[in-house]
């Protein structure tokens, strides 16, 4: 199996052409037309996730509109679902943004399905209180390396602590993720055949998890590079120091990750915090995913 490498510089590369998903609502509609289909991530309640080719787009600070191209049965049905959508807001990403949004037309035309998908007015937790002698930023950079790279805390850590980590307080909101676990290993096994779509699936993924999440609110870079093989440590202290009473070597298909995220600014006089690290992704789990956190893939 062949390297494959995808690289997403958001910021020097689309800075100019994407269209944020958030800011005042004085913000003009922006184009985008693809040469080349991309896809949007659409996740559901139930964590089922539909990737679904995108054509156009269009968006604003409160509405986003995109032509879909379906390539599945399971996707059409899902859209036609979604013109008499009565249920949560869905979790949406796409490129560099993410959002959680609410489905207000669906049509079919012959140019493919026109969405239009509104902003939620509710966009879950922002700030990140301390833990201890931990930071937010600290607890934020865990969550990230949580969701890139699938480290674990140690066993005996306390239970608070993996809590905060996995982001379990956005439970007491309308909307949040909780990261038990990340979600690659588990794309990596519906589509390993397809190691150019796995790599654009997973930015998605990832895209997704760390900004509604609020573990950074600006992605820098993200580079996604998949390996044949690699070693890697399953389990981390949550201090970015590896136990060796929990360290537990790895070998097979990987992914290497470098990234680069901006967190919120929470203070004026405090410039936000950059997240910066590389690492591997074991893609092969040995461990069953919890009930409440395995997805479903579409």
């Amino acid at each position: 199996m062949p390297q494959h490498i995808y690289e997403l510089p958001f910021v020097e590369r689309h800075q100019k052409t994407i269209p944020q998903l958030r800011g005042d609502t004085s913000t003009p509609a922006v184009n985008i037309q693809s040469e080349t289909c991309e896809f949007a991530l659409l996740r559901t309640t139930k964590r089922i996730q539909y990737f679904v080719g995108v054509q156009e787009g269009d968006a604003t600070a409160s509405e986003i509109s995109l032509t879909f191209l379906p390539e599945s049965l399971e996707e059409i049905d899902f859209l036609n679902a979604l013109k008499e959508w009565k249920g949560a807001d869905i979790a949406f990403a796409y490129r560099d943004q993410a959002a959680w949004v609410v489905p207000q037309s669906v049509v079919e035309t012959s140019a493919g399905w026109e969405i239009v998908l509104a902003k939620s007015g509710e966009q879950g937790r922002h700030h990140e209180n301390r833990f201890g002698e931990l930071t937010g930023d600290q607890l934020a950079e865990l969550r990230a390396k949580r969701i890139l790279l699938n480290q674990k805390l140690g066993v005996a850590s306390p239970w608070l602590f993996e809590y905060r980590v996995r982001n379990g307080i956005s439970q007491q909101y309308k909307n949040g993720l909780v990261v038990h676990e990340s979600p690659i290993p588990q794309l990596y096994l519906s589509f390993q055949e397809t190691p150019e779509q796995f790599i654009k699936f997973a930015c998605l993924v990832s895209v997704l998890f760390l900004k509604l999440t609020h573990t950074v609110e600006e992605i820098l870079q993200l580079k996604l590079e998949l390996q044949e093989s690699a070693e890697s440590s399953g389990h981390s202290n949550g201090e970015n120091h590896r136990h060796p009473r929990y360290q537990k070597m790895q070998k097979g298909p990987a992914l290497k990750v470098h990234f680069k995220g901006r967190r919120h600014q929470y203070f004026p006089i405090r410039d936000a915090t950059i997240l910066e690290f590389e690492g591997i992704c074991p893609l092969i789990n040995e461990h069953k995913p919890e009930n409440d956190s395995e997805p479903l893939w579409r």
